[in-house]
């Protein structure tokens, strides 16, 4: 290889296209078991934070226990190590050779990799993110595994509530497990599926699962807030906490939650901003950061339905339908009011600054390669990154554009929309729980049905307006 003038890398062409297998079940796969490593790597972080400010837990500032805190840390490590080994970036070499009468039949890339051809020729090698489409399973399939997974589920767990033999017990332990991950993770995904197959956006794998990822790291200031900082503000103003009636927990819920969460969530936006380009985008990462809080939120919720024993199999399939229509499009559509106006705001800001600048970007956006995808099976291509495609909503998840609920483009006003939406359906319930405190157990059972119905009721009202605005180009006018 002496004499042989070692090729540098070059920066990929814009026409260089990357072929992708389909593959929509890996991408559920990989996210289900990062949310498992994010949600111990969360919780055990918490308790080393605690350690710092409010040890106990008993919404008091102090004491300190460095153990605890060394411990967290200790423990929280493996999980953030793996964590970044799991997100780091998926390059692809790109090795180009071309007939050419002024090349040479051998090239060596650095270090040491000779490539020998039999005709002349000229090299280039290239480094692009290899990442193709964000593939999720068709929404009905995931919705059909959700029904049939907490229905069996839910038999299963049945017999328990009438005895506690050794074969009840056993089948209680058997299913526990698949029931929690279907529990948590399908309403999710179903959700996820539904934005990436009706919002119009070429969305690659890398952009779409950093989304997810982003509303799961914002639980961490989250409970921050919800768990150390408020309990202790609530306390220093003297407000009691003790019991789920009193106005401590009351503000915990109604006050707390909605400003923390919906501020870390905000947050997390801002830190994909690098991938807004549009108003609708912004719209569309709100809506998926809101899924991937949903996400690791449903994971305890979930859990704590099936840890109550006995009566799992109501509380089990209550939590997780009421939560598959409620909680989680709630938290994915408060987020996404924030992510439209921020979205603005930052189109705006760059639009600006282009034409401040005399600005004319002509790079492939956030540096992502083309793609074409192939149908496993067949061999034929199924799209590509440079396919339109033409989105029409189904009348579930839209009410039509002459009903489309006109959206603020300024981020503080979303953001307080956010919070207010988010108090509000967190306040109903815990005034609802406030009164019926001393009333039968089956009277209040059915008042907060109904009261969980009409929220519902209303949510998927306000969903079914603001998606027909958030995805027509001509509501999203830069100013």
């Amino acid at each position: 290889m002496q004499g042989l003038v070692k090729t540098p890398l070059s920066p990929a062409p814009n026409n260089l296209y990357l072929s992708q297998t389909s593959s929509r079940w890996k991408t559920v796969s990989s996210m289900l078991g990062l949310v498992i490593i994010v949600f111990f790597l969360v919780q055990i972080a918490v308790l080393a934070v605690s350690g710092f400010i409010d040890s106990d837990f008993d919404g008091k500032l102090g004491p300190s226990n460095p153990i605890q805190v060394m411990l967290g840390v200790i423990c929280s490590t493996p999980f953030l190590l793996l964590f970044i080994v799991l997100r780091r970036p998926k390059l692809a070499h790109i090795v180009r050779l071309e007939y050419s009468e002024v090349g040479s039949n051998a090239h060596l890339i650095p270090p040491s990799t000779l490539i020998q051809t039999p005709h002349q020729t000229s090299i280039q090698h290239h480094l692009v993110h290899n990442t193709g489409p964000l593939e999720v399973p068709p929404l009905k399939h995931l919705w059909i595994i959700f029904i049939l997974g907490t229905l069996i589920s839910t038999l299963c767990m049945l017999p328990l509530l009438f005895n506690s033999s050794i074969l009840s017990i056993l089948l209680f332990v058997l299913i526990a497990i698949p029931a929690w991950l279907i529990g948590f993770s399908t309403p999710v995904f179903a959700w996820w599926a539904t934005s990436n197959e009706y919002f119009g956006l070429k969305t690659t794998k890398r952009q779409g699962e950093w989304m997810l990822i982003a509303g799961m790291l914002s639980t961490f200031p989250a409970l921050i807030i919800n768990s150390i900082i408020s309990p202790i503000i609530i306390s220093f103003l003297g407000i009691s906490m003790d019991g789920m009636e009193s106005l401590g927990f009351g503000m915990i819920l109604f006050l707390s939650a909605p400003i923390g969460e919906e501020l870390s969530k905000a947050a997390a936006i801002l830190f994909l901003s690098r991938f807004i380009d549009s108003p609708k985008r912004g719209f569309q990462i709100g809506f998926s950061v809101g899924l991937g809080f949903a996400l690791l939120e449903n994971m305890s919720y979930i859990l704590s339905s099936i840890a109550v024993g006995e009566g799992a199999a109501i509380t089990f399939i209550l939590t997780a339908v009421l939560r598959a229509i409620g909680s989680i499009p709630g938290h994915a559509t408060w987020t996404a009011i924030t992510g439209f106006a921020i979205g603005h705001y930052i189109t705006e800001k760059k639009r600006n600054h282009d034409i401040i600048h005399n600005v004319q970007d002509t790079s492939k956006k956030n540096n992502e390669s083309q793609w074409v995808l192939f149908d496993k099976k067949t061999g034929q291509p199924i799209s590509s990154s440079s396919t339109n495609t033409n989105v029409i909503l189904p009348k579930w998840l839209s009410a039509g554009e002459e009903k489309a609920i006109t959206m603020t483009k300024s981020p503080l006003n979303a953001l307080f929309i956010a919070m207010l939406c988010h108090g509000i359906w967190n306040g109903t319930m815990w005034v609802s729980s406030k009164l019926l405190v001393n009333t039968s157990l089956l009277f209040s059972f059915i008042v907060e049905m109904m009261l969980v119905i009409i929220l519902i009721t209303i949510l998927w009202t306000i969903l079914r307006r603001l998606i027909p605005y958030a995805i027509n180009e001509r509501n999203h006018s830069i100013t």
